[in-house]
């Protein structure tokens, strides 16, 4: 899988019209224990008015740095986490707030496969066991049919009934990750959110991976968000891409506009680092230094500490995400300028 090549082509027999999710204004901050001598207590600003749409059918890939909220972002969808404030609906449903009875009927509907397989799974329980008590918790089948459901979801990840009696310790992070994914797929869910389902892994089994996910997606019909900080992955897997950076959505596009014609600085520093092992594609856009906390993220753009295009306007105003292209989205002030200093770079050189 190498930048700028084509993926896999989307299923467009999938209904692609409807929203799967929508989150409108989301905020999720995390109060830290220690206070200021001055003033509220802390927080970290983990997800920051967040507002996206995830189609039916389709694989939205979400990217950024460590800390720029993915995860969180991913949990407060599942109701992992209640969000502060602002709506999360899923299948038309507001799941923003409510009971157990609707988080049980959220939890059949979307499922996460976790980044660390060992650690998604109970270290004492036989993986059988393990997979036959989500059936139990939601009530699907009686126990021969759960057997007979569990195996099946085993085979169609590739796995024999052999790992029915195998404990988690006795499996490879590829042969783990699989059964997760397996297990995710037991109560037909309509959406997968995926965080980082390959960076525990070796790269020989990564492909293996995200196949089987392509595949899966196709077979069951299922909406997809896929959270990584690889961009090869989210090239690979994606239809479209979501680029977050302190809490926010900086740019969204269709994956072949986005990574053809990004547009926002910090987007065209993530790709130019990706590339830049490559002597063919030398760093068009370095972001300077590290993030800021997002306990206290800069006033204005919140890109405009590392943006070399940054200027007073971007270091007090906000600028919001506006749509610039059909389906292309971008939040900066100067997102003309970074265009065209992307095409400069990509002219030859003698």
């Amino acid at each position: 899988m190498s930048m700028l090549r084509t993926a896999p082509v989307k299923d467009t027999a999938q209904p692609l019209a409807v929203d799967m999710v929508a989150l409108d204004n989301v905020v999720k901050h995390f109060r830290l224990a220690r206070k200021k001598l001055v003033g509220s207590p802390e927080s970290v600003r983990s997800v920051d008015g967040i507002s996206l749409r995830v189609r039916a059918g389709e694989v939205l890939g979400l990217v950024g740095e460590s800390g720029s909220g993915k995860s969180t972002l991913a949990r407060v969808i599942l109701r992992l986490l209640p969000p502060d404030s602002g709506t999360v609906s899923i299948d038309g449903q507001d799941v923003s707030r409510g009971g157990r009875a609707l988080l049980k009927s959220l939890r059949a509907k979307a499922q996460l496969v976790f980044q660390d397989p060992h650690a998604a799974m109970d270290p004492c329980m036989t993986i059988g066991v393990g997979l036959a008590a989500v059936l139990r918790t939601h009530g699907i089948g009686t126990r021969a049919d759960r057997w007979a459901r569990v195996v099946a979801a085993l085979a169609e990840v590739g796995l024999d009934a052999s790992y029915l009696d195998r404990y988690p310790g006795g499996c490879s992070g590829g042969q783990l990750q699989r059964v997760v994914i397996a297990r995710a797929l037991l109560t037909n869910p309509k959406l997968l959110i995926c965080d980082e389902p390959t960076s525990a892994l070796d790269a020989s089994v990564q492909a293996k991976v995200l196949n089987l996910l392509a595949r899966l997606r196709k077979d069951h019909r299922l909406t997809m968000v896929v959270i990584s900080h690889d961009l090869r992955v989210v090239q690979y897997v994606s239809d479209r891409v979501a680029v977050m950076y302190l809490g926010q959505i900086v740019e969204t596009a269709d994956r072949e506009d986005l990574f053809q014609g990004s547009l926002h600085p910090y987007t065209i520093a993530l790709l130019s680092a990706a590339l830049a092992t490559d002597e063919k594609h030398p760093e068009q856009l370095v972001a300077a230094g590290e993030p800021p906390s997002p306990i206290n993220p800069p006033a204005g753009c919140r890109f405009n500490s590392r943006c070399p295009l940054a200027t007073e306007q971007c270091r007090t105003e906000m600028p919001a995400l506006l749509e610039v292209a059909p389906g292309h989205e971008v939040r900066c002030h100067r997102w003309t300028e970074s265009r065209a200093l992307l095409i400069q770079t990509q002219e030859p050189t003698m």
